[in-house]
């Protein structure tokens, strides 16, 4: 039984117009063989599979065809062509810098360039992986590659042009191989495809040239497999099958299970991928791609250009990027990107996805700062608590007070938002010092029915404080950068009937002076208004410490004041928060 040759060694490119992509290596080297400027050292940079070794070759087969040679078109069927391309020619030596990288290695190569060409007219050095040589290696070779014989070239072929010695690099043209697009893949797995009888389907194709990663070798050498498991009628189902690559439906299913805190549903969903014999490391890797394509929707509208196989559904992934929060969004690529490390380190796959999926959809089941910052952006957005161990108590707007706290001489107030007011109308004891004057003057009038506030007109310290930082991102979006820096550190200490008081650290003069102007005020004034359709007055304080809120407006839910183990048990209820002695 013969040897079969494979797919991407028989449809190498075998000359310059058969080339895809790196159009500017081409015109370049087309330019020095037409005008027998040829330089005699060239640095071939760029990642595997992207060309270099090949284009080595053409350019030797074009100064060393015996039909016309120099030439920009070679034969391919002389004996200099035929030989060239079967790695075999006395005048074309390829040299694997990775296991001959000593000196001693470099010696015999320098005695073997004293010689003249034999069969053509130059002699061609290929150097592949030529980083991998040592540093003594290069140091011998120096003198050489600097001052060759006549009709001598060397091309160093590397993936990581950084590792190359300066003065090693000084000496080449250096040429950069760009990774090929999609379509420059596609064009290239069709045309194998066609030239070999292959019927192939262009979401297929599409999902080859996805999976190849910028490799024109990977994406052939994906081709090639399919052959040999599908014969030569290769769909997608053969594709997902062959790769184990995630269908779009399970992708899309996975993440709108973590949108809407379905714990349950994305444990069944890692249990479908496993039952179906898919590797989670790898779901794990798609469904990475996948978040990375709804970030750069979600920054740019852009679709990237990227290894997916839901990127062929774009109103799909659109809907979803808008779905999904940036800051949960960014949070779960992190849980993901940290489960598959712990992967690389010998952790159980299954269980590692499950656990970063888990904390992504549930943050009340992370305790760390990005699960904070998940639940902030719900409460920020409007979404109810994930699961019902961390979920905070509803708001006092929302609930009506119990019975004995219902003032007698006061009917029940129509609209929720009166709530707090009436409570605080009951002759409750509180301190003089503490009341504000506006406060104090209310009793004496029971509160009308009909002309009662807009719900906007004034609003609660803790929806203040929930909504502070869309209130800082409005005044960014409007194109006040500066002004937004200047709240970086702030918190509402106090949210009266006309008034809003934020509070600057103690260490934020500076911020804190900016942001006294007339304008900057202005600003932030729109921003809240923007934001909660609330226009209030506003006024600046220093915070104490560490202190959320100033002591003086630190007030419970029914409109009494919380005692600091009060403020302590609400923040731990909030956001599932352990005490820490």
């Amino acid at each position: 039984m013969s040897e079969a040759t494979s797919l991407y060694r028989r449809h190498r490119p075998h000359s310059f117009d058969q080339v895809v992509g790196q159009e500017h290596v081409v015109r370049t080297l087309s330019n020095a063989i037409e005008r027998d400027q040829v330089h005699h050292a060239y640095l071939f940079v760029g990642s595997r599979g992207t060309g270099k070794t090949s284009m080595a070759k053409i350019l030797a087969a074009s100064l060393n065809c015996a039909n016309g040679g120099p030439t920009l078109t070679p034969c391919g069927e002389c004996e200099s062509c035929l030989t060239i391309q079967a790695g075999s020619s006395v005048d074309v030596i390829e040299m694997d810098a990775a296991s001959n990288r000593s000196v001693e290695d470099i010696r015999e190569l320098r005695e073997r360039v004293a010689f003249a060409p034999t069969a053509g007219n130059w002699k061609v050095y290929i150097l592949d992986e030529a980083h991998m040589l040592t540093k003594e290696a290069w140091n011998a070779f120096l003198k050489t590659l600097e001052e060759p014989p006549p009709n001598t070239i060397f091309i160093l072929a590397t993936t990581e042009a950084h590792k190359v010695m300066p003065t090693i690099a000084d000496r080449c043209q250096r040429f950069d191989f760009h990774r090929p697009s999609l379509d420059q893949l596609n064009e290239v797995v069709d045309r194998v495809a066609t030239a070999e009888g292959i019927e192939i389907d262009q979401a297929a194709t599409s999902m080859i040239a996805r999976a190849a990663s910028g490799s024109f070798r990977d994406a052939l050498g994906t081709l090639d497999q399919l052959v040999a498991f599908s014969g030569n009628r290769v769909g997608l189902d053969q594709v997902l099958e062959l790769l184990g690559a995630a269908d779009a439906d399970l992708l899309f299913g996975t993440v709108d299970a973590v949108i809407a805190a379905d714990a349950k549903k994305v444990l069944e969903l890692v249990d479908q991928v496993t039952a179906s014999g898919r590797d989670p490391a790898r779901f794990g890797h798609d469904l990475l791609d996948h978040l990375r394509i709804l970030l750069l929707l979600r920054m740019s509208g852009e679709m990237p250009d990227t290894f997916s196989s839901t990127a062929a559904d774009p109103a799909r992934l659109a809907a979803q990027a808008q779905a999904i929060g940036p800051t949960h969004l960014v949070q779960t690529i992190d849980e993901l990107a940290d489960s598959l490390g712990a992967i690389r380190r010998g952790d159980e796959a299954r269980l590692a996805l499950e656990i970063a999926l888990l904390k992504a959809a549930r943050p009340d089941l992370d305790p760390g700062v990005g699960g904070l910052a998940k639940r902030l952006e719900r409460l920020e957005t409007g979404m109810p608590p994930a699961g019902d161990g961390g979920s905070p108590p509803p708001p006092v707007a929302e609930v009506p007070p119990p019975p004995e706290e219902v003032a007698e001489p006061t009917p029940a107030p129509e609209d929720v938002e009166e709530v707090v007011e009436v409570v605080a109308e009951e002759p409750v004891p509180q301190p003089p010092a503490d009341q504000p004057p506006a406060e104090a003057a209310a009793p004496e009038a029971p509160p009308e029915p009909t002309p009662a506030p807009p719900a906007a007109a004034a609003m609660e310290l803790d929806q203040v404080i929930q909504v502070w930082p869309a209130v800082v991102d409005a005044i960014r979006a409007s194109g006040s950068g500066p002004a937004a820096s200047y709240l970086e550190g702030t918190r509402p200490v106090a949210a009266e009937a006309e008034l809003l008081t934020v509070g600057f650290p103690p260490e934020a003069a500076f911020n804190r002076r900016n942001a006294e102007k007339p304008e900057r005020i202005a600003q932030l004034v729109e921003a809240v208004v923007e934001v909660t359709g609330w226009r209030p007055q506003v006024a600046f304080t220093d915070l104490e410490g560490d202190q959320t809120l100033s002591e003086p407006h630190a007030q419970g839910a029914q409109g009494r004041r919380m005692d600091e183990r009060e403020f302590v048990e609400r923040i731990k209820s909030e956001f599932n928060a352990e005490e820490v002695i």
